[in-house]
């Protein structure tokens, strides 16, 4: 009798000890302390305003979190070029990036629209149709397509174009150029209805590719040109504007979803802030600095008259019409096209 008391007091005081150790609950308690690391990577240097936005997300994130949430940034190609990012993101080897509009028609083609040639005539309109219906319409289908969800728009300025041979005044000036373009069937399509060729290419390449006459030219926004330094292997740039560099803030559905929805509150705030409201406000003093820098460097520009323009408009309209068949019409309708 005096063993059965004793294993019995030695059994209560082990399930005593297992509840003082938060046997049960504990686990609950410890998972809810458990830090969350968001690794968010671009192919940008530090010094871009999407950049610029991403500390002010990571601010954002890790002060609204109470410390809870951590934000690792990885700029300048180091977890690959924006084709590499976007699939890191989709299958969940990457919580966020930051990426072009352009490679997000690889899993919607509706995404198609943001980098047709003049499809926006400027920032206002722009900001108008992505912050309403139609940007709406193309978040909810890249959700509903992939694992990728888009929280915001960012502004990577308007595509210009650099080159080493010649100035570039009309379409007809672009006849047998070669230019690095971003991977996009979009690109490809615009080079042959300009009579050139478009080479795509990551963007750590591009230097080299332009100093080794790999390419003649690249297009991409001020804002980048300035900051990979194209502007020294060329002696050109042309204010053509033709197409709007959008930036993209996406993470991983799963991910998201995996959060208490109180981060993932913060986590949406933070996007808003930092990419929809900071970034547009520095990126058109961004874009005007690194047109100086080009021009202080001896970079020659030529901005087009409105006849030179209507060139470029009018050789873009069999892109139109070739993508009129792939893009949802209503999203054609939305944008008066």
């Amino acid at each position: 009798m005096k063993k059965v008391l004793i294993a019995m007091l030695c059994l209560i005081l082990c399930l005593g000890l297992m509840t003082g150790c938060g046997g049960g609950g504990g686990d609950d308690s410890a998972a809810d302390g458990d830090q969350i690391t968001i690794r968010i990577a671009s192919d940008e240097t530090s010094d871009t305003p999407c950049s610029e936005a991403t500390e002010i997300f990571k601010k954002e994130v890790e002060e609204k979190s109470g410390g809870k949430m951590t934000v690792e940034y990885f700029c300048d190609s180091a977890m690959g070029d924006e084709r590499e990012i976007a699939e890191s993101v989709n299958m969940g080897n990457l919580e966020m990036g930051i990426i072009s509009g352009c490679y997000l028609a690889t899993y919607d083609e509706n995404w198609y629209l943001v980098d047709m040639p003049y499809v926006f005539k400027d920032r206002d309109t722009m900001y108008k149709h992505l912050d309403g219906e139609v940007g709406q319409i193309l978040k909810d289908g890249l959700k509903e397509k992939s694992k990728i969800e888009c929280l915001d728009f960012a502004d990577g300025s308007f595509k210009v174009l650099l080159n080493s041979k010649k100035e570039i005044k009309t379409v007809n000036d672009m006849s047998n150029l070669k230019f690095r373009s971003q991977e996009s069937q979009m690109n490809m399509s615009i080079y042959k209805a300009w009579k050139s060729t478009a080479v795509p290419m990551g963007f750590s390449e591009i230097y080299t590719a332009l100093q080794q006459g790999t390419v003649d030219g690249v297009d991409t926004s001020p804002l980048y040109q300035r900051s990979g330094k194209f502007f020294e292997v060329g002696k050109y740039y042309t204010m053509t504007n033709h197409q709007a560099l959008l930036m993209n803030s996406i993470i991983n559905t799963d991910f998201m979803a995996s959060l208490p929805e109180d981060m993932q509150q913060v986590i949406r705030d933070a996007s808003k802030e930092a990419y929809g409201v900071q970034e547009r406000a520095i990126v058109k003093e961004a874009e005007e600095y690194a047109c100086k820098v080009m021009d202080d460097a001896g970079c020659k520009r030529h901005d087009l008259t409105e006849a030179e323009l209507k060139t470029f408009k009018d050789a873009s309209k069999a892109v139109y019409d070739e993508y009129s068949k792939v893009v949802d019409p209503k999203l054609y309708e939305l944008m008066g096209l």
